[in-house]
């Protein structure tokens, strides 16, 4: 799913990309202040009725209620890259840019160990993406939210995701962290910027590409359609197109730890060290501490990963390789814990 970030501190947002990084504030830094606003006045009445049977769900919400006013991170999109007052509101009438994210890339990274049916993993993630919903009141706090086993996404909802049908106009979609603040971002969700109508400095416009060269990202320039209140955008040349591809990592496996039999090891070693090559430069890890090769059941490398900080709750990722015994290739299965 493609999102869109609408931006007006050029030089900080370019940045914070060229960093690898995007920025998930908490609710204290968000701009509504009806942000989190919940009707829980009949669940509360609820628990005080059933208090002795009940304070382990009290416990739950009120450590939901915490980790969202307090801890984690809202980093909001929109479905729309053609809306006007988006345009006008968060990027300074027009003059600033937007920058477009694939979502699953960005979930993917945050929650590997994928399910084949859900995509994701179904341990606590570290980000949930959430349809905002807009209503004229308050969500209410269903009880059911808080037994339903897997159904944090029902709870951020109701908790995080709702807002007054004032603002349905910016077709909201929130991606939600386990902690707000800066956050590590893999390189290839960025796959589009696209200039305001009033973002007419072209040697501007050459310093972003300048900068984000080598990662394959489209650029745009919005318009209107003639004689058409209509916005529409058109693709622009990247003056950059010819460079060097990004590398995010350029990481050692000289000393990493191989947990395979030697005549594992030297059956398949010319595999495994293309998988260490392409590994090496994967964003989103700090180092690479062994390498694994299978012949049973089927023949596989498994290479293991310590990850950056940012993903502190699952800190080892396993990038697993399948192996064509007739055609002597590899292929990289999804990533898994």
């Amino acid at each position: 799913m493609k999102l869109y970030k609408y931006r007006c501190e050029i030089q900080r947002d370019i940045d914070t990309l060229v960093e690898n990084k995007l920025f998930a504030p908490d609710k204290n830094n968000l701009n509504d202040p009806t942000e989190m606003c919940v009707n829980d006045v009949e669940f509360l009445a609820f628990l005080e009725k059933h208090k002795n049977h009940s304070q382990e769900v009290k416990t739950i919400y009120q450590n939901l209620k915490e980790f969202t006013r307090t801890t984690c991170g809202i980093f909001s999109l929109s479905k729309d890259v053609k809306n006007e007052l988006l345009w006008a509101y968060y990027a300074n009438g027009h003059k600033g840019l937007c920058i477009e994210y694939d979502s699953e890339i960005v979930m993917e990274s945050y929650n590997y160990g994928l399910d084949p049916k859900s995509n994701y993993s179904k341990s606590f993630p570290l980000a949930y993406r959430i349809d905002v919903y807009y209503s004229d009141s308050y969500p209410v706090l269903k009880l059911e939210y808080l037994k339903i086993k897997d159904n944090m996404t029902s709870i951020l909802k109701c908790l995080v995701g709702t807002k007054s049908r004032k603002w349905e106009q910016e077709e909201e979609v929130r991606l939600i962290f386990n902690k707000f603040g800066y956050r590590e971002l893999d390189y290839r969700a960025v796959t589009g910027i696209y200039f305001g109508v009033n973002f007419e400095n072209e040697s501007e416009k050459d310093a972003v590409m300048k900068k984000l060269q080598g990662r394959k990202i489209k650029y745009y320039q919005m318009i209107f359609e003639s004689n058409s209140y209509k916005m529409t955008f058109k693709k622009i040349t990247d003056n950059y197109a010819s460079a060097s591809l990004h590398i995010a990592n350029n990481l050692s496996y000289d000393n990493i730890l191989w947990l395979s039999t030697p005549d594992e090891n030297k059956k398949y070693m010319d595999l495994a060290i293309q998988a260490l090559e392409f590994v090496r430069e994967e964003p989103c890890i700090k180092k690479i501490t062994s390498c694994y090769i299978s012949s049973s059941p089927s023949p596989m490398i498994a290479i293991e990963t310590l990850a950056n900080p940012d993903f502190d709750i699952f800190p080892v990722k396993t990038y697993r390789f399948d192996i064509d015994t007739k055609t002597k290739n590899i292929k990289l299965r999804k990533f898994q814990l």
